[in-house]
């Protein structure tokens, strides 16, 4: 079952919006409240004496304390003061029962080498066991009143982080993005429960630390005016924040006909579950504000024994264990497609889910069973003749695409392309960008690597001692380069009718007899024509493999 935010009954005594507080509350009780003030406040109305400060917010311009009746009557009152609302009780359930990780097809995007590298994500929840064999935790912080240290003494926010980040080591599970940078935030006790205004400042920590993708594996029944201004701001600064629809808790003795919050918000990817026969579970939340849905039943993940603190694996269910499927996906699409916005990836996302149910979006399954990237490349498909060495060559590194998620197969290649493919392939360190072509800036990409290949003896000028890094390189002068650098052994004969004399002649005859380059059906090859990026990585693919044999 996902974690569930309860709200604290005291919700009930105070408007949505600055309402005043009623004679039910008692004078002498001390409550916890999260107090919003207007913008260009003073600073000194943000320590302001009244009560006992808990926390401070800077993206909201709002502070957590801890208050009796009068002070914060007195507070609502203060012309700086735009908001009071009570805080939120934050609590966590989760049962055991099984099956895998393959319904979101990560082998897909394990083909391509995506793994989350170089994306970090921050898992807000009861903590997780640090010295667990099969994660690798990068840091964590403890927001809770009192308490310090971001071990996990329950076991769910382990088992959350498992999903996304257990280490293909041969033992117990792999995560959907084992590469990810994984960040804890221990903002739930050992009992699963806390209050949303350490939820908050776990949020704000995670900002400090430049994360990609939060993880909310936690519901409440309501709105609140700082969650949702402090999601919104996550929005602002690009951070993707996936949260569980909810289990089917009753909110004040009635079932929502939404999704719980703060997956509700439309700044969150409201998260469902669904069983291994891809039902919607019986537990999880639906509505109009459900995005997608994932796998939520007999999950299997890392986890920790709250009594003993034996590190183990555990099956548990809920819609807390779909929302780290979901984030990892994201993670996945992240390292995929690094200049994407976080609108981007959202509707990215949302595209590839695989429709379960009604046609369309729906309140069940929202998009659908969210899915892996198959590749970052939405012009390279599967079957294409130069499919397989892009794919080689984007895992070693060597080819990039465009900031559109394309790799232009058919669009023409550069020189200084050409050159820096190359090197990547090869390994070559980037030498001093000084390369003494009058045409090449020493501040280009592509500097380093030209200087490099000139010293390798791989490539000259022409004539006229320019190097023409923006020219198309033609088939000829690409047979050159690649036969230098891979030394293919002299062929003995010509292979094609137009090639025959020229500078071009032993390359090429080379290059075809190593099987790295071939002509057209009518006997030439054309050495004149400029070389297409398709045709240069399957030239780049085929020189490795020969060289490797």
């Amino acid at each position: 079952m996902g974690s569930k935010l309860l709200l604290a009954g005291l919700l009930a005594l105070i408007a949505a919006f600055g309402g005043a507080v009623t004679e039910n509350v008692s004078a002498e009780s001390s409550y916890r409240v999260v107090v919003g003030f207007e913008e260009g406040t003073s600073g000194r109305y943000r320590t302001a004496g009244e009560g006992e400060h808990l926390h401070t917010y800077d993206s909201l311009n709002a502070v957590a304390m801890k208050m009796n009746r009068e002070q914060i009557i007195e507070m609502q009152k203060k012309p700086e003061v735009a908001w009071v609302e009570f805080d939120q009780r934050v609590s966590v359930a989760a049962e055991r029962e099984t099956w895998g990780y393959e319904a979101t097809e990560p082998s897909k995007a394990r083909s391509w080498g995506l793994t989350g590298e170089g994306v970090n994500i921050a898992v807000i929840d009861t903590g997780v066991a640090k010295d667990h064999p099969d994660l690798n935790v990068r840091g964590g912080v403890n927001t809770i009143e009192g308490s310090t240290g971001w071990a996990d003494d329950n076991g769910h926010g382990t088992h959350v982080a498992g999903v996304l980040n257990a280490q293909p080591n041969n033992r117990g599970t792999v995560g959907i993005a084992p590469d990810a940078d994984l960040y804890a935030v221990k903002a739930l006790n050992k009992d699963g429960d806390g209050w949303e205004s350490e939820i908050i400042a776990g949020i704000e920590w995670a900002f400090k630390k430049d994360v990609d993708i939060i993880n909310l594996s936690l519901t409440t029944c309501s709105s609140s005016i700082p969650m949702k201004k402090t999601l919104e701001k996550a929005e602002e600064k690009g951070v993707l924040v996936v949260a569980a629809s909810g289990n089917k808790t009753p909110c004040n003795g009635r079932y929502l006909p939404d999704v719980m919050y703060p997956a509700r918000y439309d700044s969150v990817v409201g998260t469902g579950a669904v069983n291994d026969e891809f039902q919607r579970a019986a537990f999880s939340y639906g509505g109009n504000s459900l995005d997608v849905v994932a796998p939520g039943t007999g999950v299997y993940s890392t986890y920790v024994d709250a009594k003993t603190g034996v590190n183990g694996y555990e099956y548990l269910n809920g819609t807390s264990m779909a929302a780290p499927f979901v984030s990892g996906v994201f993670a996945l699409n992240r390292e995929a497609y690094p200049h994407y916005t976080v609108q981007q990836l959202r509707k990215e996302v949302r595209d590839r889910a695989k429709d379960l149910g009604p046609k369309g979006k729906d309140k069940d399954f929202g998009h659908g069973l969210v899915q892996a990237p198959v590749n970052p490349f939405k012009d390279v498909s599967s079957g294409r003749w130069y499919y397989e060495p892009v794919r080689k060559l984007y895992v070693d590194g060597t080819v990039t695409g465009f900031r559109n998620a394309t790799f232009r197969p058919d669009g023409k290649i550069s020189r200084q392309d050409v050159v820096t493919m190359l090197g990547r392939t090869l390994n070559l360190e980037e030498k001093d960008s000084n390369t003494g072509f009058p045409d090449v800036q020493e501040n280009s990409y592509s500097a380093g690597y030209i200087s490099a290949a000139v010293e390798k003896g791989f490539i000259n000028g022409f004539p006229d001692g320019t190097f023409a890094p923006r020219k198309n390189i033609t088939r000829g002068d690409m047979a050159v380069m690649l036969d230098r650098a891979f030394q293919f052994p002299e062929a003995g004969r010509s292979y094609f009718s137009d090639v025959n004399g020229r500078y071009y002649t032993e390359a090429i005859n080379a290059a075809a007899k190593a099987g790295v380059l071939s002509g057209y059906r009518d006997g030439t090859y054309q050495p004149s024509e400029p070389v297409s990026r398709a045709e240069l990585a399957k030239a780049l693919y085929e020189s490795k493999e020969y060289s490797s044999r």
